[in-house]
């Protein structure tokens, strides 16, 4: 029995940043809480995660979700597998 991780188990996503368009790519597990991959793209680019806001065809996405719950409740938008989320760092109104 293989102990790598099957392509069923896991999504690749990638996330781009809106300040210079640069695309990071993550495989994670299809049960894994979003709030890990949104922490380790802010730790990659030194970002502050509480600056930011990730969202998919302009549809907020919610940390305490899995990438699972959201293809699910993304079919409608045709979310898949590869597909890119939007980093967006918000700006203080002050």
């Amino acid at each position: 029995m293989s102990r790598g991780r099957s392509d069923e188990d896991t999504v690749k996503l990638k996330v781009q940043y809106n300040k210079d368009g640069v695309q990071t790519f993550f495989r994670v597990k299809r049960s894994i809480k979003l709030q890990k991959l949104m922490e380790a793209f802010c730790k990659k680019r030194s970002l502050d995660p509480k600056s930011m806001q990730f969202t998919f065809d302009g549809v907020g996405l919610e940390k305490n979700k899995t990438p699972e719950e959201l293809l699910l409740n993304f079919v409608q938008l045709g979310m898949e597998d590869g597909d890119e989320i939007d980093a967006l760092e918000l700006v203080d109104g002050a």
